[in-house]
């Protein structure tokens, strides 16, 4: 999935002028044997209608085939872009680019096919000027699908590089420590991906287990409110990762540091749980600030009396919560193995 591979979108009046003036060239330097008569006209005149609209058809199917296969894209994926552009008026519009380029084609033969049985030297140049002209007008007719396909590839190009596999989700309000959960499990620097729901990021990466490679995505700032307050993009950015989620870690700051009550940050967890359709696992974070009498007073309560307790700072309580993901791997794929 990498839109960065599809080329910029031209809009009509550049890719007239870029097939135009291709065709000028390539007719300049077009030297038939024929020195001077009707036969040396033709060719040439031929040949810039060969050159424009081929220069046309070559150019949008570059943009056609460096596209995703969309009926091959993943739920994921196809809810991203379904949110983001709208999915239905992208396949629309690329149905378009594949009308034009055969009507392109069609157009293009039948005026060469017409130069080359022309009577005079001006009929030869009134056939040229004509096929510029139809071809013109269909760019014009496509104009709303091009500037719409430009504006895509621009919201596109920086979609997540997310692998269809287990995923581990890290869940919570903001600065309850996901990010630094995320670097213990991983044992590297996580690569961040721009994320188009949120002027905020999605940080990935990968927990390597014996011959297991999981994926570990933080969703920062898409739960830092309760979902009936979340806007439309917002609720459906959480919808499209649980395509993804193999299993869910829910991180709890019971300390308030992380300037959200605790009692907020339960509201955001059972949204979580209603709204997510895997095992989501209470997770203590900050072990080494919490005050152990809080502690234990929490644990006589649900979701808490279950939760798991960490400290990405001083690693206490990672290997316990590495051994939970990798039980859940093992268990969804179906591995018998204590490796």
């Amino acid at each position: 999935m990498n839109f960065k591979r599809v080329p910029r979108v031209l809009d009509p009046q550049e890719l007239m002028d870029y097939a135009f003036s291709r065709a000028s060239r390539e007719a300049r330097r077009y030297s038939p044997k024929e020195r001077r008569g009707l036969r040396r006209v033709k060719k040439r005149e031929e040949r810039r209608i060969v050159v424009a609209g081929s220069s046309v058809r070559r150019y949008l199917n570059r943009i056609l085939a460096r596209l995703p296969e969309l009926g091959r894209l993943t739920p994921f994926y196809r809810e991203l872009i379904d949110t983001i552009v709208g999915l239905e008026k992208l396949e629309r519009s690329l149905r378009t680019l594949r009308w034009l380029t055969g009507k392109v084609e069609r157009l293009e033969a039948e005026y060469a096919r017409r130069v080359r049985t022309a009577g005079s030297e001006d009929e030869v140049h009134r056939l040229r000027r004509e096929f510029y002209g139809r071809l013109a007008s269909l760019l014009r007719k496509i104009e709303p699908e091009l500037l719409f396909l430009r504006s895509a590839r621009e919201r596109l190009k920086n979609l997540p590089t997310v692998e269809d596999t287990f995923t581990v989700v890290i869940a919570g309000a903001p600065n309850v420590g996901k990010s630094s959960l995320l670097r213990c499990l991983t044992g590297a620097e996580p690569r961040v991906e721009s994320y188009p729901f949120t002027t905020r990021q999605l940080l990935l990466g990968h927990l390597e287990h014996g011959h297991r490679r999981i994926q570990v995505v933080d969703t920062p700032g898409l739960l830092d409110r309760s979902f009936e307050e979340m806007r439309p993009e917002e609720r459906q950015c959480i919808l499209a990762l649980r395509h993804l989620a193999g299993l869910v870690l829910f991180l709890f700051d019971i300390t308030e540091a992380c300037g959200y009550p605790l009692e907020e940050q339960l509201r955001i967890y059972r949204g979580v749980v209603e709204n997510f359709s895997v095992e989501v696992v209470p997770v203590i974070s900050k072990a080494d600030l919490i005050d152990g009498r809080l502690l234990e007073k929490l644990r006589k309560e649900e979701p808490f009396s279950r939760a798991l307790v960490c400290s990405a700072k001083t690693g206490q309580g990672v290997d316990g919560i590495i051994k939970k993901i990798i039980s859940s791997h093992d268990e969804q794929i179906g591995l018998n193995t204590n490796s």
